[in-house]
């Protein structure tokens, strides 16, 4: 045992030498003596210029401690007079005994008034790019390895700031008011840690923010573990209320092994009210949750279900996963939105709903598809989307993002768009009253891109009825293609090929458009709310216009026009009985009783062509041929205006049997009777011109009469 004292007494005299070695270092020796000699090492370090403003202060026992007056470090050459880092005061503390041993237990850590100025400049160069380059990373994780991770007491942090300037990009963003403190800080025991600090983005936004939570970090293992972390955000500034809008973010844990590159965030939730201009006053209530997000950097995959998110009662659900997620980053999941009362939840987001001829629309409003996520493009699949008794399926994305190049495929089963158009006007509207034309959204055009196909299966459009509709859509560079259209309408066909060119100041637009076998009397019911035309037909319309509104559209439209149609009728009007009353005006004899029934004017074919040119049809070779008649004529047609101008000659073939004495109406076989055709398309007028019946008859007598007397005067003078 005497060996043993002996090593003892030994080991206690030189700690005793030790300890009385510092306790007269301290006694004897004044850091403030050596300022100048640390600022001066410092400048050579790094070649900035280090101020030790403030005092000096050494203690020993227990603890080797260091306090810090005021201090400064000069900045990089080029960005100015101010300091890169200054301190209002400092102190550190290691204690003795342990390091006698071999080991570093620092006591409390106290920073106050800590400043930071990072800065890159104009020419792209940043402040702090020149410290540290002489050692190496892997002398640093050599030194750092070797070395016994040393535990902390405590840190503390108050009244800190950074402020980072980026003067190519025009921006700033401080972090001030920064304050930290923790409780014992050893690698992997738990340890508490709170922080606030204000966030200023430029001189827009000003976010406070306040962290609480349990960290362990486990420096050997380099493991790091936040046990209930909780996170509270007031965001202020332009745009927002005076007092701000708070978010409240938790979870259950976060776990980052760093060695592996795993990342795990359990039990997400973020939660706000968001307030701002347009809003209902009380703000719109805002959640957000994830069950789990897991993320491994190794393998560059992302894996984060049970998604929920819910804005006033609009709730979406879903989950993504992730590859590629540093070098190419996809994204991939299913999401889906509940079935959303949407006339209900417009006015919970500050928008008035729109009121619309049928009340009983935006009812209804639910959506589920796949999604797909890259740096560059967004795309849809498998979307089913149902609008109250409208269901939409297909896909629509965004090839990309920077030329805003839209693609879609959708599929539409039903939908009366009239239903969601605004309700008529219940104010009285002057008789000539007219709605004012559509401006041609020109700026819209020349900035759109894109390329797809709609298919409805039935719609109604503008009153008008079609089934298996099929558009087809190409625009780019400020020119728009809508080809293929096609759709069966009426009980015929629709085949169109519509253009618009908006690369100059004003649109262009063209019409290549054909319809067969369509029954005339619906058309003109749903479009004109007519039923005056009746028959099924063919037409074929070639034009162009231009313009900045429909209105200017419409008068210069310019092209060819051909018509056919077969088996029809003008209804509400009959020509047949007009005639047979002219000829009664004309014979000074009774006006004959119209037959029973609504007047018509029955035709077997109604053919024609047409020049266009501002927007008047001009037809020279209308042909009408009806059972007992055969009209012929000319005139305009001025769409804009929607008035008609016919100049037409019935030629009366046989009389018919049916309400007339054919025998008193023998004279009115072969002659050809004047009518005109006057009105507006949906309600034409048509009557035989009687005047120009009368003279013709008139100039007709007076000839026979010439003739009769010329024939008696020549009969005189040859028998003489």
């Amino acid at each position: 045992m005497r060996p043993l004292r002996i090593v003892a007494y030994v080991a206690a005299g030189l700690i005793g030498l030790i300890v009385i070695g510092l306790v007269l270092v301290v006694m004897f020796v004044d850091p403030n003596d050596y300022r100048d000699d640390i600022e001066k090492l410092v400048e050579e370090k790094t070649g900035r210029e280090l101020t030790l403003s403030g005092d000096l202060k050494l203690s020993v026992f227990p603890w080797i401690a260091l306090e810090s007056g005021p201090a400064s470090l000069g900045d990089a050459p080029g960005f100015g007079p101010e300091p890169f880092v200054s301190i209002r005061q400092a102190h550190i503390g290691v204690r003795l005994l342990p390091l006698l041993s071999g080991k570093v237990e620092i006591g409390n850590v106290r920073l106050d008034g800590a400043r930071i100025r990072m800065i890159t400049d104009e020419q792209g160069r940043e402040n702090w790019a020149d410290l540290g380059k002489s050692e190496s990373a892997t002398e640093t994780q050599a030194e750092s390895a070797a070395t016994e991770v040393p535990t902390v007491a405590s840190l503390e942090i108050s009244d800190a700031a950074v402020v980072m300037e980026n003067r190519q990009e025009k921006s700033r963003r401080e972090v001030r008011d920064f304050n930290l403190k923790t409780g014992r800080l050893a690698s992997g025991e738990p340890f508490d840690f709170t922080t606030d600090f204000v966030l200023d983005q430029d001189k827009s936004l000003t976010a406070k923010v306040k962290v609480a939570a349990k960290v362990t970090a486990d420096l050997e293992r380099n493991v790091h573990r936040l046990a209930e972390p909780k996170i509270d955000v007031v965001v202020s500034g332009a745009g927002y209320p005076a007092d701000g809008v708070p978010v409240e973010v938790r979870a259950k844990s976060l776990e980052a092994d760093v060695a592996k590159e795993l990342y795990s965030l359990d039990s997400l939730t973020v939660k706000t009210t968001w307030k701002s201009d347009g809003l209902p006053p009380a703000g719109v209530p805002i959640a957000f949750s994830a069950k789990d997000c897991n993320v491994n950097l190794a393998s560059q995959t992302l894996e984060l279900g049970g998604l929920d998110a819910d804005a006033a009662g609009a709730r979406i659900t879903g989950s993504l996963t992730g590859a590629e997620i540093l070098d190419a980053p996809t994204l991939k999941g299913s999401l889906k939105l509940d079935q959303l009362a949407l006339r209900e939840w417009l006015p919970k987001v500050g928008v008035a709903a729109p009121a619309t001829t049928d009340p009983n629309v935006l009812k209804q409003l639910s959506f589920a598809g796949n999604v797909q996520l890259t740096k560059s493009t967004a795309q849809v699949d498998d979307i089913v989307m149902k609008l109250d008794d409208t269901t939409m399926r297909g896909m629509l994305g965004v090839a990309d993002f920077a030329a805003k190049a839209l693609r879609f495929d959708l599929n539409v089963d039903r939908i009366d768009a009239d239903r969601y158009l605004p309700p008529p006007s219940e104010k009285p509207t002057a008789k000539d009253a007219k709605e004012p034309p559509t401006e041609i959204p020109v700026d819209m055009l020349r900035k759109l891109n894109a390329r797809g196909q709609l298919s409805v299966g039935e719609a109604i459009f503008a009153g008008m009825k079609f089934t298996k509709l099929r558009l087809g859509v190409n625009a780019r560079e400020g020119k728009a293609r809508f080809y293929p259209s096609e759709a069966s309408m009426y009980g015929g066909q629709y085949r169109g090929d519509i253009g618009i060119d908006s690369t100059g100041k004003i649109a262009r637009v063209t019409l290549d458009e054909h319809v067969s076998s369509v029954n005339f009397a619906p058309l003109f019911k749903d479009l004109f709310e007519s039923n005056r035309v009746s028959g099924k037909g063919s037409a074929n319309i070639k034009l162009a216009g231009s313009g900045r509104t429909t209105d200017d559209i419409m008068n210069t439209l310019t092209g060819a026009v051909d018509f056919n149609v077969a088996d029809g009728a003008l209804e509400g009007a009959d020509l047949w009985y007009e005639i047979r009353r002219a000829r009664a005006v004309l014979k000074q004899q009774a006006v004959p009783e119209r037959p029973s029934g609504p007047p018509r004017t029955p035709f077997s074919a109604l053919t024609g062509t047409g020049a266009m040119k501002d927007g008047v049809l001009t037809n020279n070779d209308l042909n009408v041929a009806m059972q007992y008649l055969k009209v012929t004529g000319q005139g305009k047609v001025d769409l804009p205006r929607s008035a008609l101008d016919y100049r037409l000659v019935a030629n009366v073939l046989k009389i018919p049997r049916e309400g007339a004495d054919t025998t008193q109406m023998q004279d009115l076989v072969d002659a050809q009777i004047p009518v005109k055709v006057t009105g507006s398309l949906s309600d034409p007028k048509v009557r035989p011109d009687l005047e120009s019946y009368l003279k013709g008859e008139v100039k007709k007598k007076v000839e026979e009469k010439i003739k009769d007397k010329l024939g008696d005067k020549l009969k005189d003078i040859f028998k003489r």
